[in-house]
């Protein structure tokens, strides 16, 4: 194999052939890592936004804002691979955007080493070595590998972060403009995917091409210094800001698509204007609050707390020397690492209303600042390789041998929460939902989480697509009542127009069963006026159209026999380690611990509040609760 170092010690930065040691351990680091990813790959839909996604590529639609136009079509062009069913191949695309960027981050640690550092570049082995340990602590963090194991747009989203960082290398090493016009165009076109969130990398990646004074780069036979000036770009940024646009106008898919009148279209995007105040928000700005900074301190704390667990103690204590020994050797690569880590930190701030930190989502927003912290710690690797390099073997080899452990205790430690490859909850419990609905009938669905999984086995999977979906918690919105009357015009014909929210829901209710269809609904704690007329059928109630009184002995002999071959098994390894599972459980059981309550069944009710315990004991509104059901029941027991 054909080394990448010349004669002198130095990496040259022209020259690397397609098979170069570089490649072909960067090649290694690809399939290393989609192995393990594979290997523990979700086969089924898993919660949230998942479901929403893949659904909409099923049927080429809009999931919600800002739209995801590059993650739809790209996800649509592979689904067409006879791999697996459709939600697998959705999940399999994860794990590949997210080992391509691994090995696409090998060759950027690489390349920065020679580029920042060319005078500590002594040992081709060290560099590498360095750069293969700083991968694994990356893409083995939980925040990274649950990206890769479920369909999301995060994995594509840090994709395009790998491309824009390599190609600001590539650009510092021989400042060829072509380099420029390519990164802001797929700047735009990356916008195309999880906007706000790569935005908050934008700052850094500018100083790093932009506000680099100086950088030696060596060549095959010479070594010259290039001037990287922020002045002589200024001419240049209309140029610029035409290929961002060239790049967003992939956005248009929003508008076009919509003229369909695809299946699935979350929000208003039948304009370009709408399309872009859909995407850009326009009506959330302008009610914008600043309430999010009220808890910054606390948030922040928590932020580093989850990045110090998410790194492991040893993997961050190297990070936090790499950012000192930064300040010592190369600030601009420390401005560039912080710029990183405090817009990514101001952003979260901004997205997140609550800090939940088991929440998937929350850990996708953070990739960026832990692909921060795991860099510097690979240049701590890097630093220290050379300072030992004339040390014994032994010496070497024991230290070689520590930093190798350090790296891999992240995929040590996070395999098991990351291991979805027995994980088909989600799945089941959509299934659970809606197999045993009657033909033709209707469910009103108020958790968003079981609508977008119910829309993953429609479109993706054809399951029981005859029952009609309304999102309860939708009908507040005009694009969405809109849709709805154009498609179930029965339904809606003699609702009045300007009813929103509650009041649609109930008038919408009435209409379903005036028309004689079977009617389901997700019992919540609006519904106190409907619960004599609700009955239990798993995890929704049917609705009788009078009131029906006491419950039938055969439907609390169903409900039971149900409730004890459900989906969920608080007893399993998968079920304790998947959290929005446990919330999913709380919230179905509480709910029907309410509904009997309300019902005046204060045994069923307490047996209902108990497995919600078994799952958030330490819940002090639940506690209390109990007891004063419990209380109830005794007074009951002793009168009777």
């Amino acid at each position: 194999m054909k080394s990448n170092f010349n004669q002198t010690g130095n990496l040259p930065l022209d020259g690397r052939g397609v098979f170069s040691n570089e490649n072909i351990i960067g090649f290694s680091v690809f399939v290393f890592s989609l192995a393990i990813y594979v290997k523990t790959l979700c086969p089924t839909v898993y919660w949230w936004d998942s479901g929403e996604f893949i659904a909409n590529i099923a049927v080429l639609g809009i999931p919600h804002r800002p739209g995801f136009p590059v993650y739809v079509l790209w996800s649509k062009v592979f689904s067409s691979l006879p791999l697996g069913s459709f939600a697998f191949r959705m999940n399999l695309l994860s794990a590949l955007f997210a080992s391509l960027s691994l090995g696409i981050f090998f060759k950027i640690f690489v390349r920065t080493t020679v580029l920042f550092f060319p005078q500590k570049v002594k040992r081709e082995s060290s560099v590498w070595l360095s750069a293969f340990l700083f991968v694994l602590i990356l893409g083995f963090t939980y925040s990274y590998w649950i990206q890769a194991v479920r369909a999301e747009v995060y994995s594509l989203n840090v994709f395009f972060f790998s491309l824009l960082s390599s190609i600001a290398i590539e650009y510092l090493q021989n400042r060829k403009s072509k380099y420029l016009y390519l990164f802001f165009f797929i700047f735009g076109l990356g916008l195309g995917n999880h906007h706000l969130s790569l935005l908050s990398a934008l700052p850094a990646l500018l100083f790093l091409i932009f506000f680099t004074s100086r950088v030696k780069v060596t060549k095959p036979n010479s070594s010259v210094t290039i001037k990287l000036s922020f002045v002589d770009n200024l001419s240049k940024l209309s140029l610029y800001f035409a290929f961002v646009l060239l790049g967003l106008s992939i956005y248009l898919y929003l508008p076009v698509r919509s003229l369909s009148h695809p299946i699935l279209a979350w929000g208003e995007t039948k304009s370009i204007s709408s399309s872009a105040g859909s995407v850009f928000a326009f009506d959330t700005l302008r009610h914008l609050s600043f309430d999010f900074l009220s808890n910054t301190i606390t948030t922040l704390s928590r932020i580093f707390g989850l990045l110090s667990g998410q790194l492991t103690l040893p993997c961050f204590a190297l990070s936090l020397v790499g950012l000192f020994l930064l300040y010592r050797y190369n600030r601009r690569i420390l401005v560039f690492l912080l710029l990183l880590v405090l817009c990514n930190w101001g952003v979260v701030l901004f997205m997140t209303t609550d800090f939940i930190s088991t929440n998937p989502d929350l850990h996708g927003y953070l990739l960026f600042s832990v692909f921060a912290f795991a860099f510097s710690g690979g240049l701590t690797i890097f630093f220290i390789m050379h300072g030992i390099r004339h040390s014994s073997f032994a010496i070497r080899y024991i230290i070689i041998f520590s930093f190798g452990l350090f790296s891999l205790y992240p995929l040590l430690r996070h395999y098991s929460e990351s291991d979805l490859s027995s994980n088909r909850i989600a799945a089941d419990y959509g299934k659970s939902v809606i197999a045993d609905l009657d033909s033709n009938s209707i469910l009103f669905a108020d958790n968003v989480n079981l609508n977008f999984i119910l829309r993953e086995l429609q479109q993706a999977e054809g399951i029981r697509t005859d029952v009609t979906i309304i999102d309860r918690g939708l009908l507040g919105f005009n694009w969405y009542v809109k849709q709805k009357r154009e498609d179930q015009k029965a339904l809606f014909s003699g609702v009045p127009e300007y009813l929103r929210g509650e009041k649609m829901f109930h008038r919408l209710l009435e209409r379903c069963l005036s028309l004689n269809r079977k009617v389901y609904i997700e019992f919540t704690e609006k519904d106190s006026g409907l619960v004599n007329r609700l009955v239990p059928a798993g995890y929704v109630f049917r609705v009788s159209p009078v009131e029906i009184g006491s419950l039938e002995d055969k439907d609390l002999t169903l409900q039971e026999r149900w409730d004890n071959s459900g989906p969920f098994d608080p007893g399993s390894e998968i079920f304790q380690k998947d959290w929005d599972a446990q919330r999913v459980f709380a919230l179905s059981f509480y709910r029907l611990g309410l509904f009997y309550e309300w019902k005046g069944m204060l045994a069923l009710a307490l047996d209902q509040f108990y497995k919600v315990r078994e799952v958030d004991p330490w819940n002090e509104g639940l506690i209390l609760k109990t007891k004063h059901l419990e209380a109830l029941q005794m007074k009951s027991d002793s009168l009777s």
